[in-house]
């Protein structure tokens, strides 16, 4: 059965008013901390050293619900090599984009080889507008797209520099598929796939490349020299939702993970799409083999490799400790002095917050996703 938003109880209204003031906070210390420094100094990169830990303030409060509060788990499948080399060097992330989740699961990748601070995606352009983790994107050089491909070129080549004269590891998430698998989008692609004779895929939506060529086209191997592939794929029970983990449900996920060069990749547009086509018709056929096997062993090109599960680090719940203990304490002892009025006060926040948590968790339903994809 599927989890609602409904069950959710009086401690997560208080862990999402935590979260609310506290992002609030941070944002202002960024936006300070970018005038004096960026504006003022003209120091952007030591902004960006202090602004990594003011991301990952904000992001481990997220990450501690997927760690510690539902035990959710990823395991990974790749060689030794690339399981070391993650988080060594600034590197593009390919993956599919088919679950409500997939965002906060990158996320615990990212925690794990300690680059979560740093990670960075491209995002529709109303995303940045919205409170904490939009606004925190706004002052991270987060590229934010507008689905115009007349403006979107400036705006990735200038994000694509930004992100290259970072002075310690970065990672780019890009969703080739362009926006989160429904349906409706699938028979779309199909039918598009069909008539022009391209390979029908059955677990993924066609990748659009023309973005993923401008990418290629505007990266120097020596500042990414790695591109990173990684088949995601979750476990239908519990559903892979935020809102099954806000109530303590351990989404169960799988990572099959494969490591290119940038610089052997095509940079010219007809070749570096031809190569992200074979990408994902390697992708799909570790989808269907694991869909139907639970495991992606015997997929042509892929050598199996063995399960594995990194430990989870203690940061996350650190900081989630610390903050709910620095932001729920003085504000009970405020209420409970307040008598009535207190009270009253206490009602319409709890409201607002009931509220707040149905708007965020919303923002990341595949059935609210926007109508990019779709056939017209």
């Amino acid at each position: 059965m599927a989890s609602s938003w409904k069950e959710l109880t009086v401690v997560h209204v208080l862990l999402f008013i935590s979260f609310l003031l506290s992002g609030l906070f941070i944002n202002c210390i960024q936006l300070l901390l970018f005038i004096l420094l960026v504006r003022g100094a003209g120091n952007r990169r030591l902004f960006r050293s202090i602004n990594y830990y003011l991301v990952y303030a904000i992001y481990a409060q997220l990450l501690f619900l997927a760690d510690w509060w539902s035990g959710s788990t990823v395991s990974y499948y790749c060689d030794k090599e690339t399981l070391e080399s993650l988080g060594q060097e600034h590197a593009v992330i390919l993956m599919n984009h088919h679950y409500e989740l997939d965002w906060l699961l990158g996320w615990m990748v990212g925690d794990r080889a300690s680059v979560l601070g740093n990670c960075r995606v491209y995002v529709k352009k109303m995303l940045k507008y919205v409170p904490i983790l939009g606004w925190a994107w706004g002052l991270s050089d987060t590229i934010f797209l507008e689905r115009n491909w007349e403006k979107d070129q400036a705006i990735l080549k200038r994000g694509l520099e930004k992100i290259q004269d970072y002075p310690d590891p970065v990672w780019v998430l890009l969703f080739p598929e362009g926006t989160r698998y429904t349906k409706e989008k699938y028979l779309a692609g199909k039918e598009f796939s069909e008539s022009r004779g391209l390979p029908v895929l059955k677990h993924c939506l066609v990748p659009r490349s023309k973005g993923w060529s401008f990418t290629v086209a505007n990266l120097e191997s020596k500042s990414i020299p790695w591109v990173y592939d990684v088949t995601l794929f979750c476990e239908e029970t519990p559903p892979p939702t935020l809102t099954s983990v806000l109530l303590g449900q351990a989404a169960k996920a799988h990572m099959y993970i494969r490591r290119f060069k940038l610089e052997e990749i095509p940079k010219d547009e007809e070749g570096s799409a031809a190569w992200l086509q074979s990408l994902f018709i390697t992708k799909d056929a570790l989808l269907e083999k694991f869909k139907s096997t639970g495991s992606f062993d015997g997929v042509e090109g892929c050598p199996v490799h063995p399960a594995t599960v990194l430990p989870r680090r203690q940061f996350s719940l650190l900081v989630a400790v610390t903050v709910n203990l620095a932001v729920l304490y003085p504000l009970c002892k405020l209420i409970l002095s307040s008598g009535p009025w207190g009270l009253a006060f206490t009602a319409v926040g709890f409201a607002v917050a009931t509220a707040g948590i149905k708007y965020f968790l919303g923002l990341t339903q595949v059935a609210h996703g926007t109508s990019y994809g779709k056939k017209k």
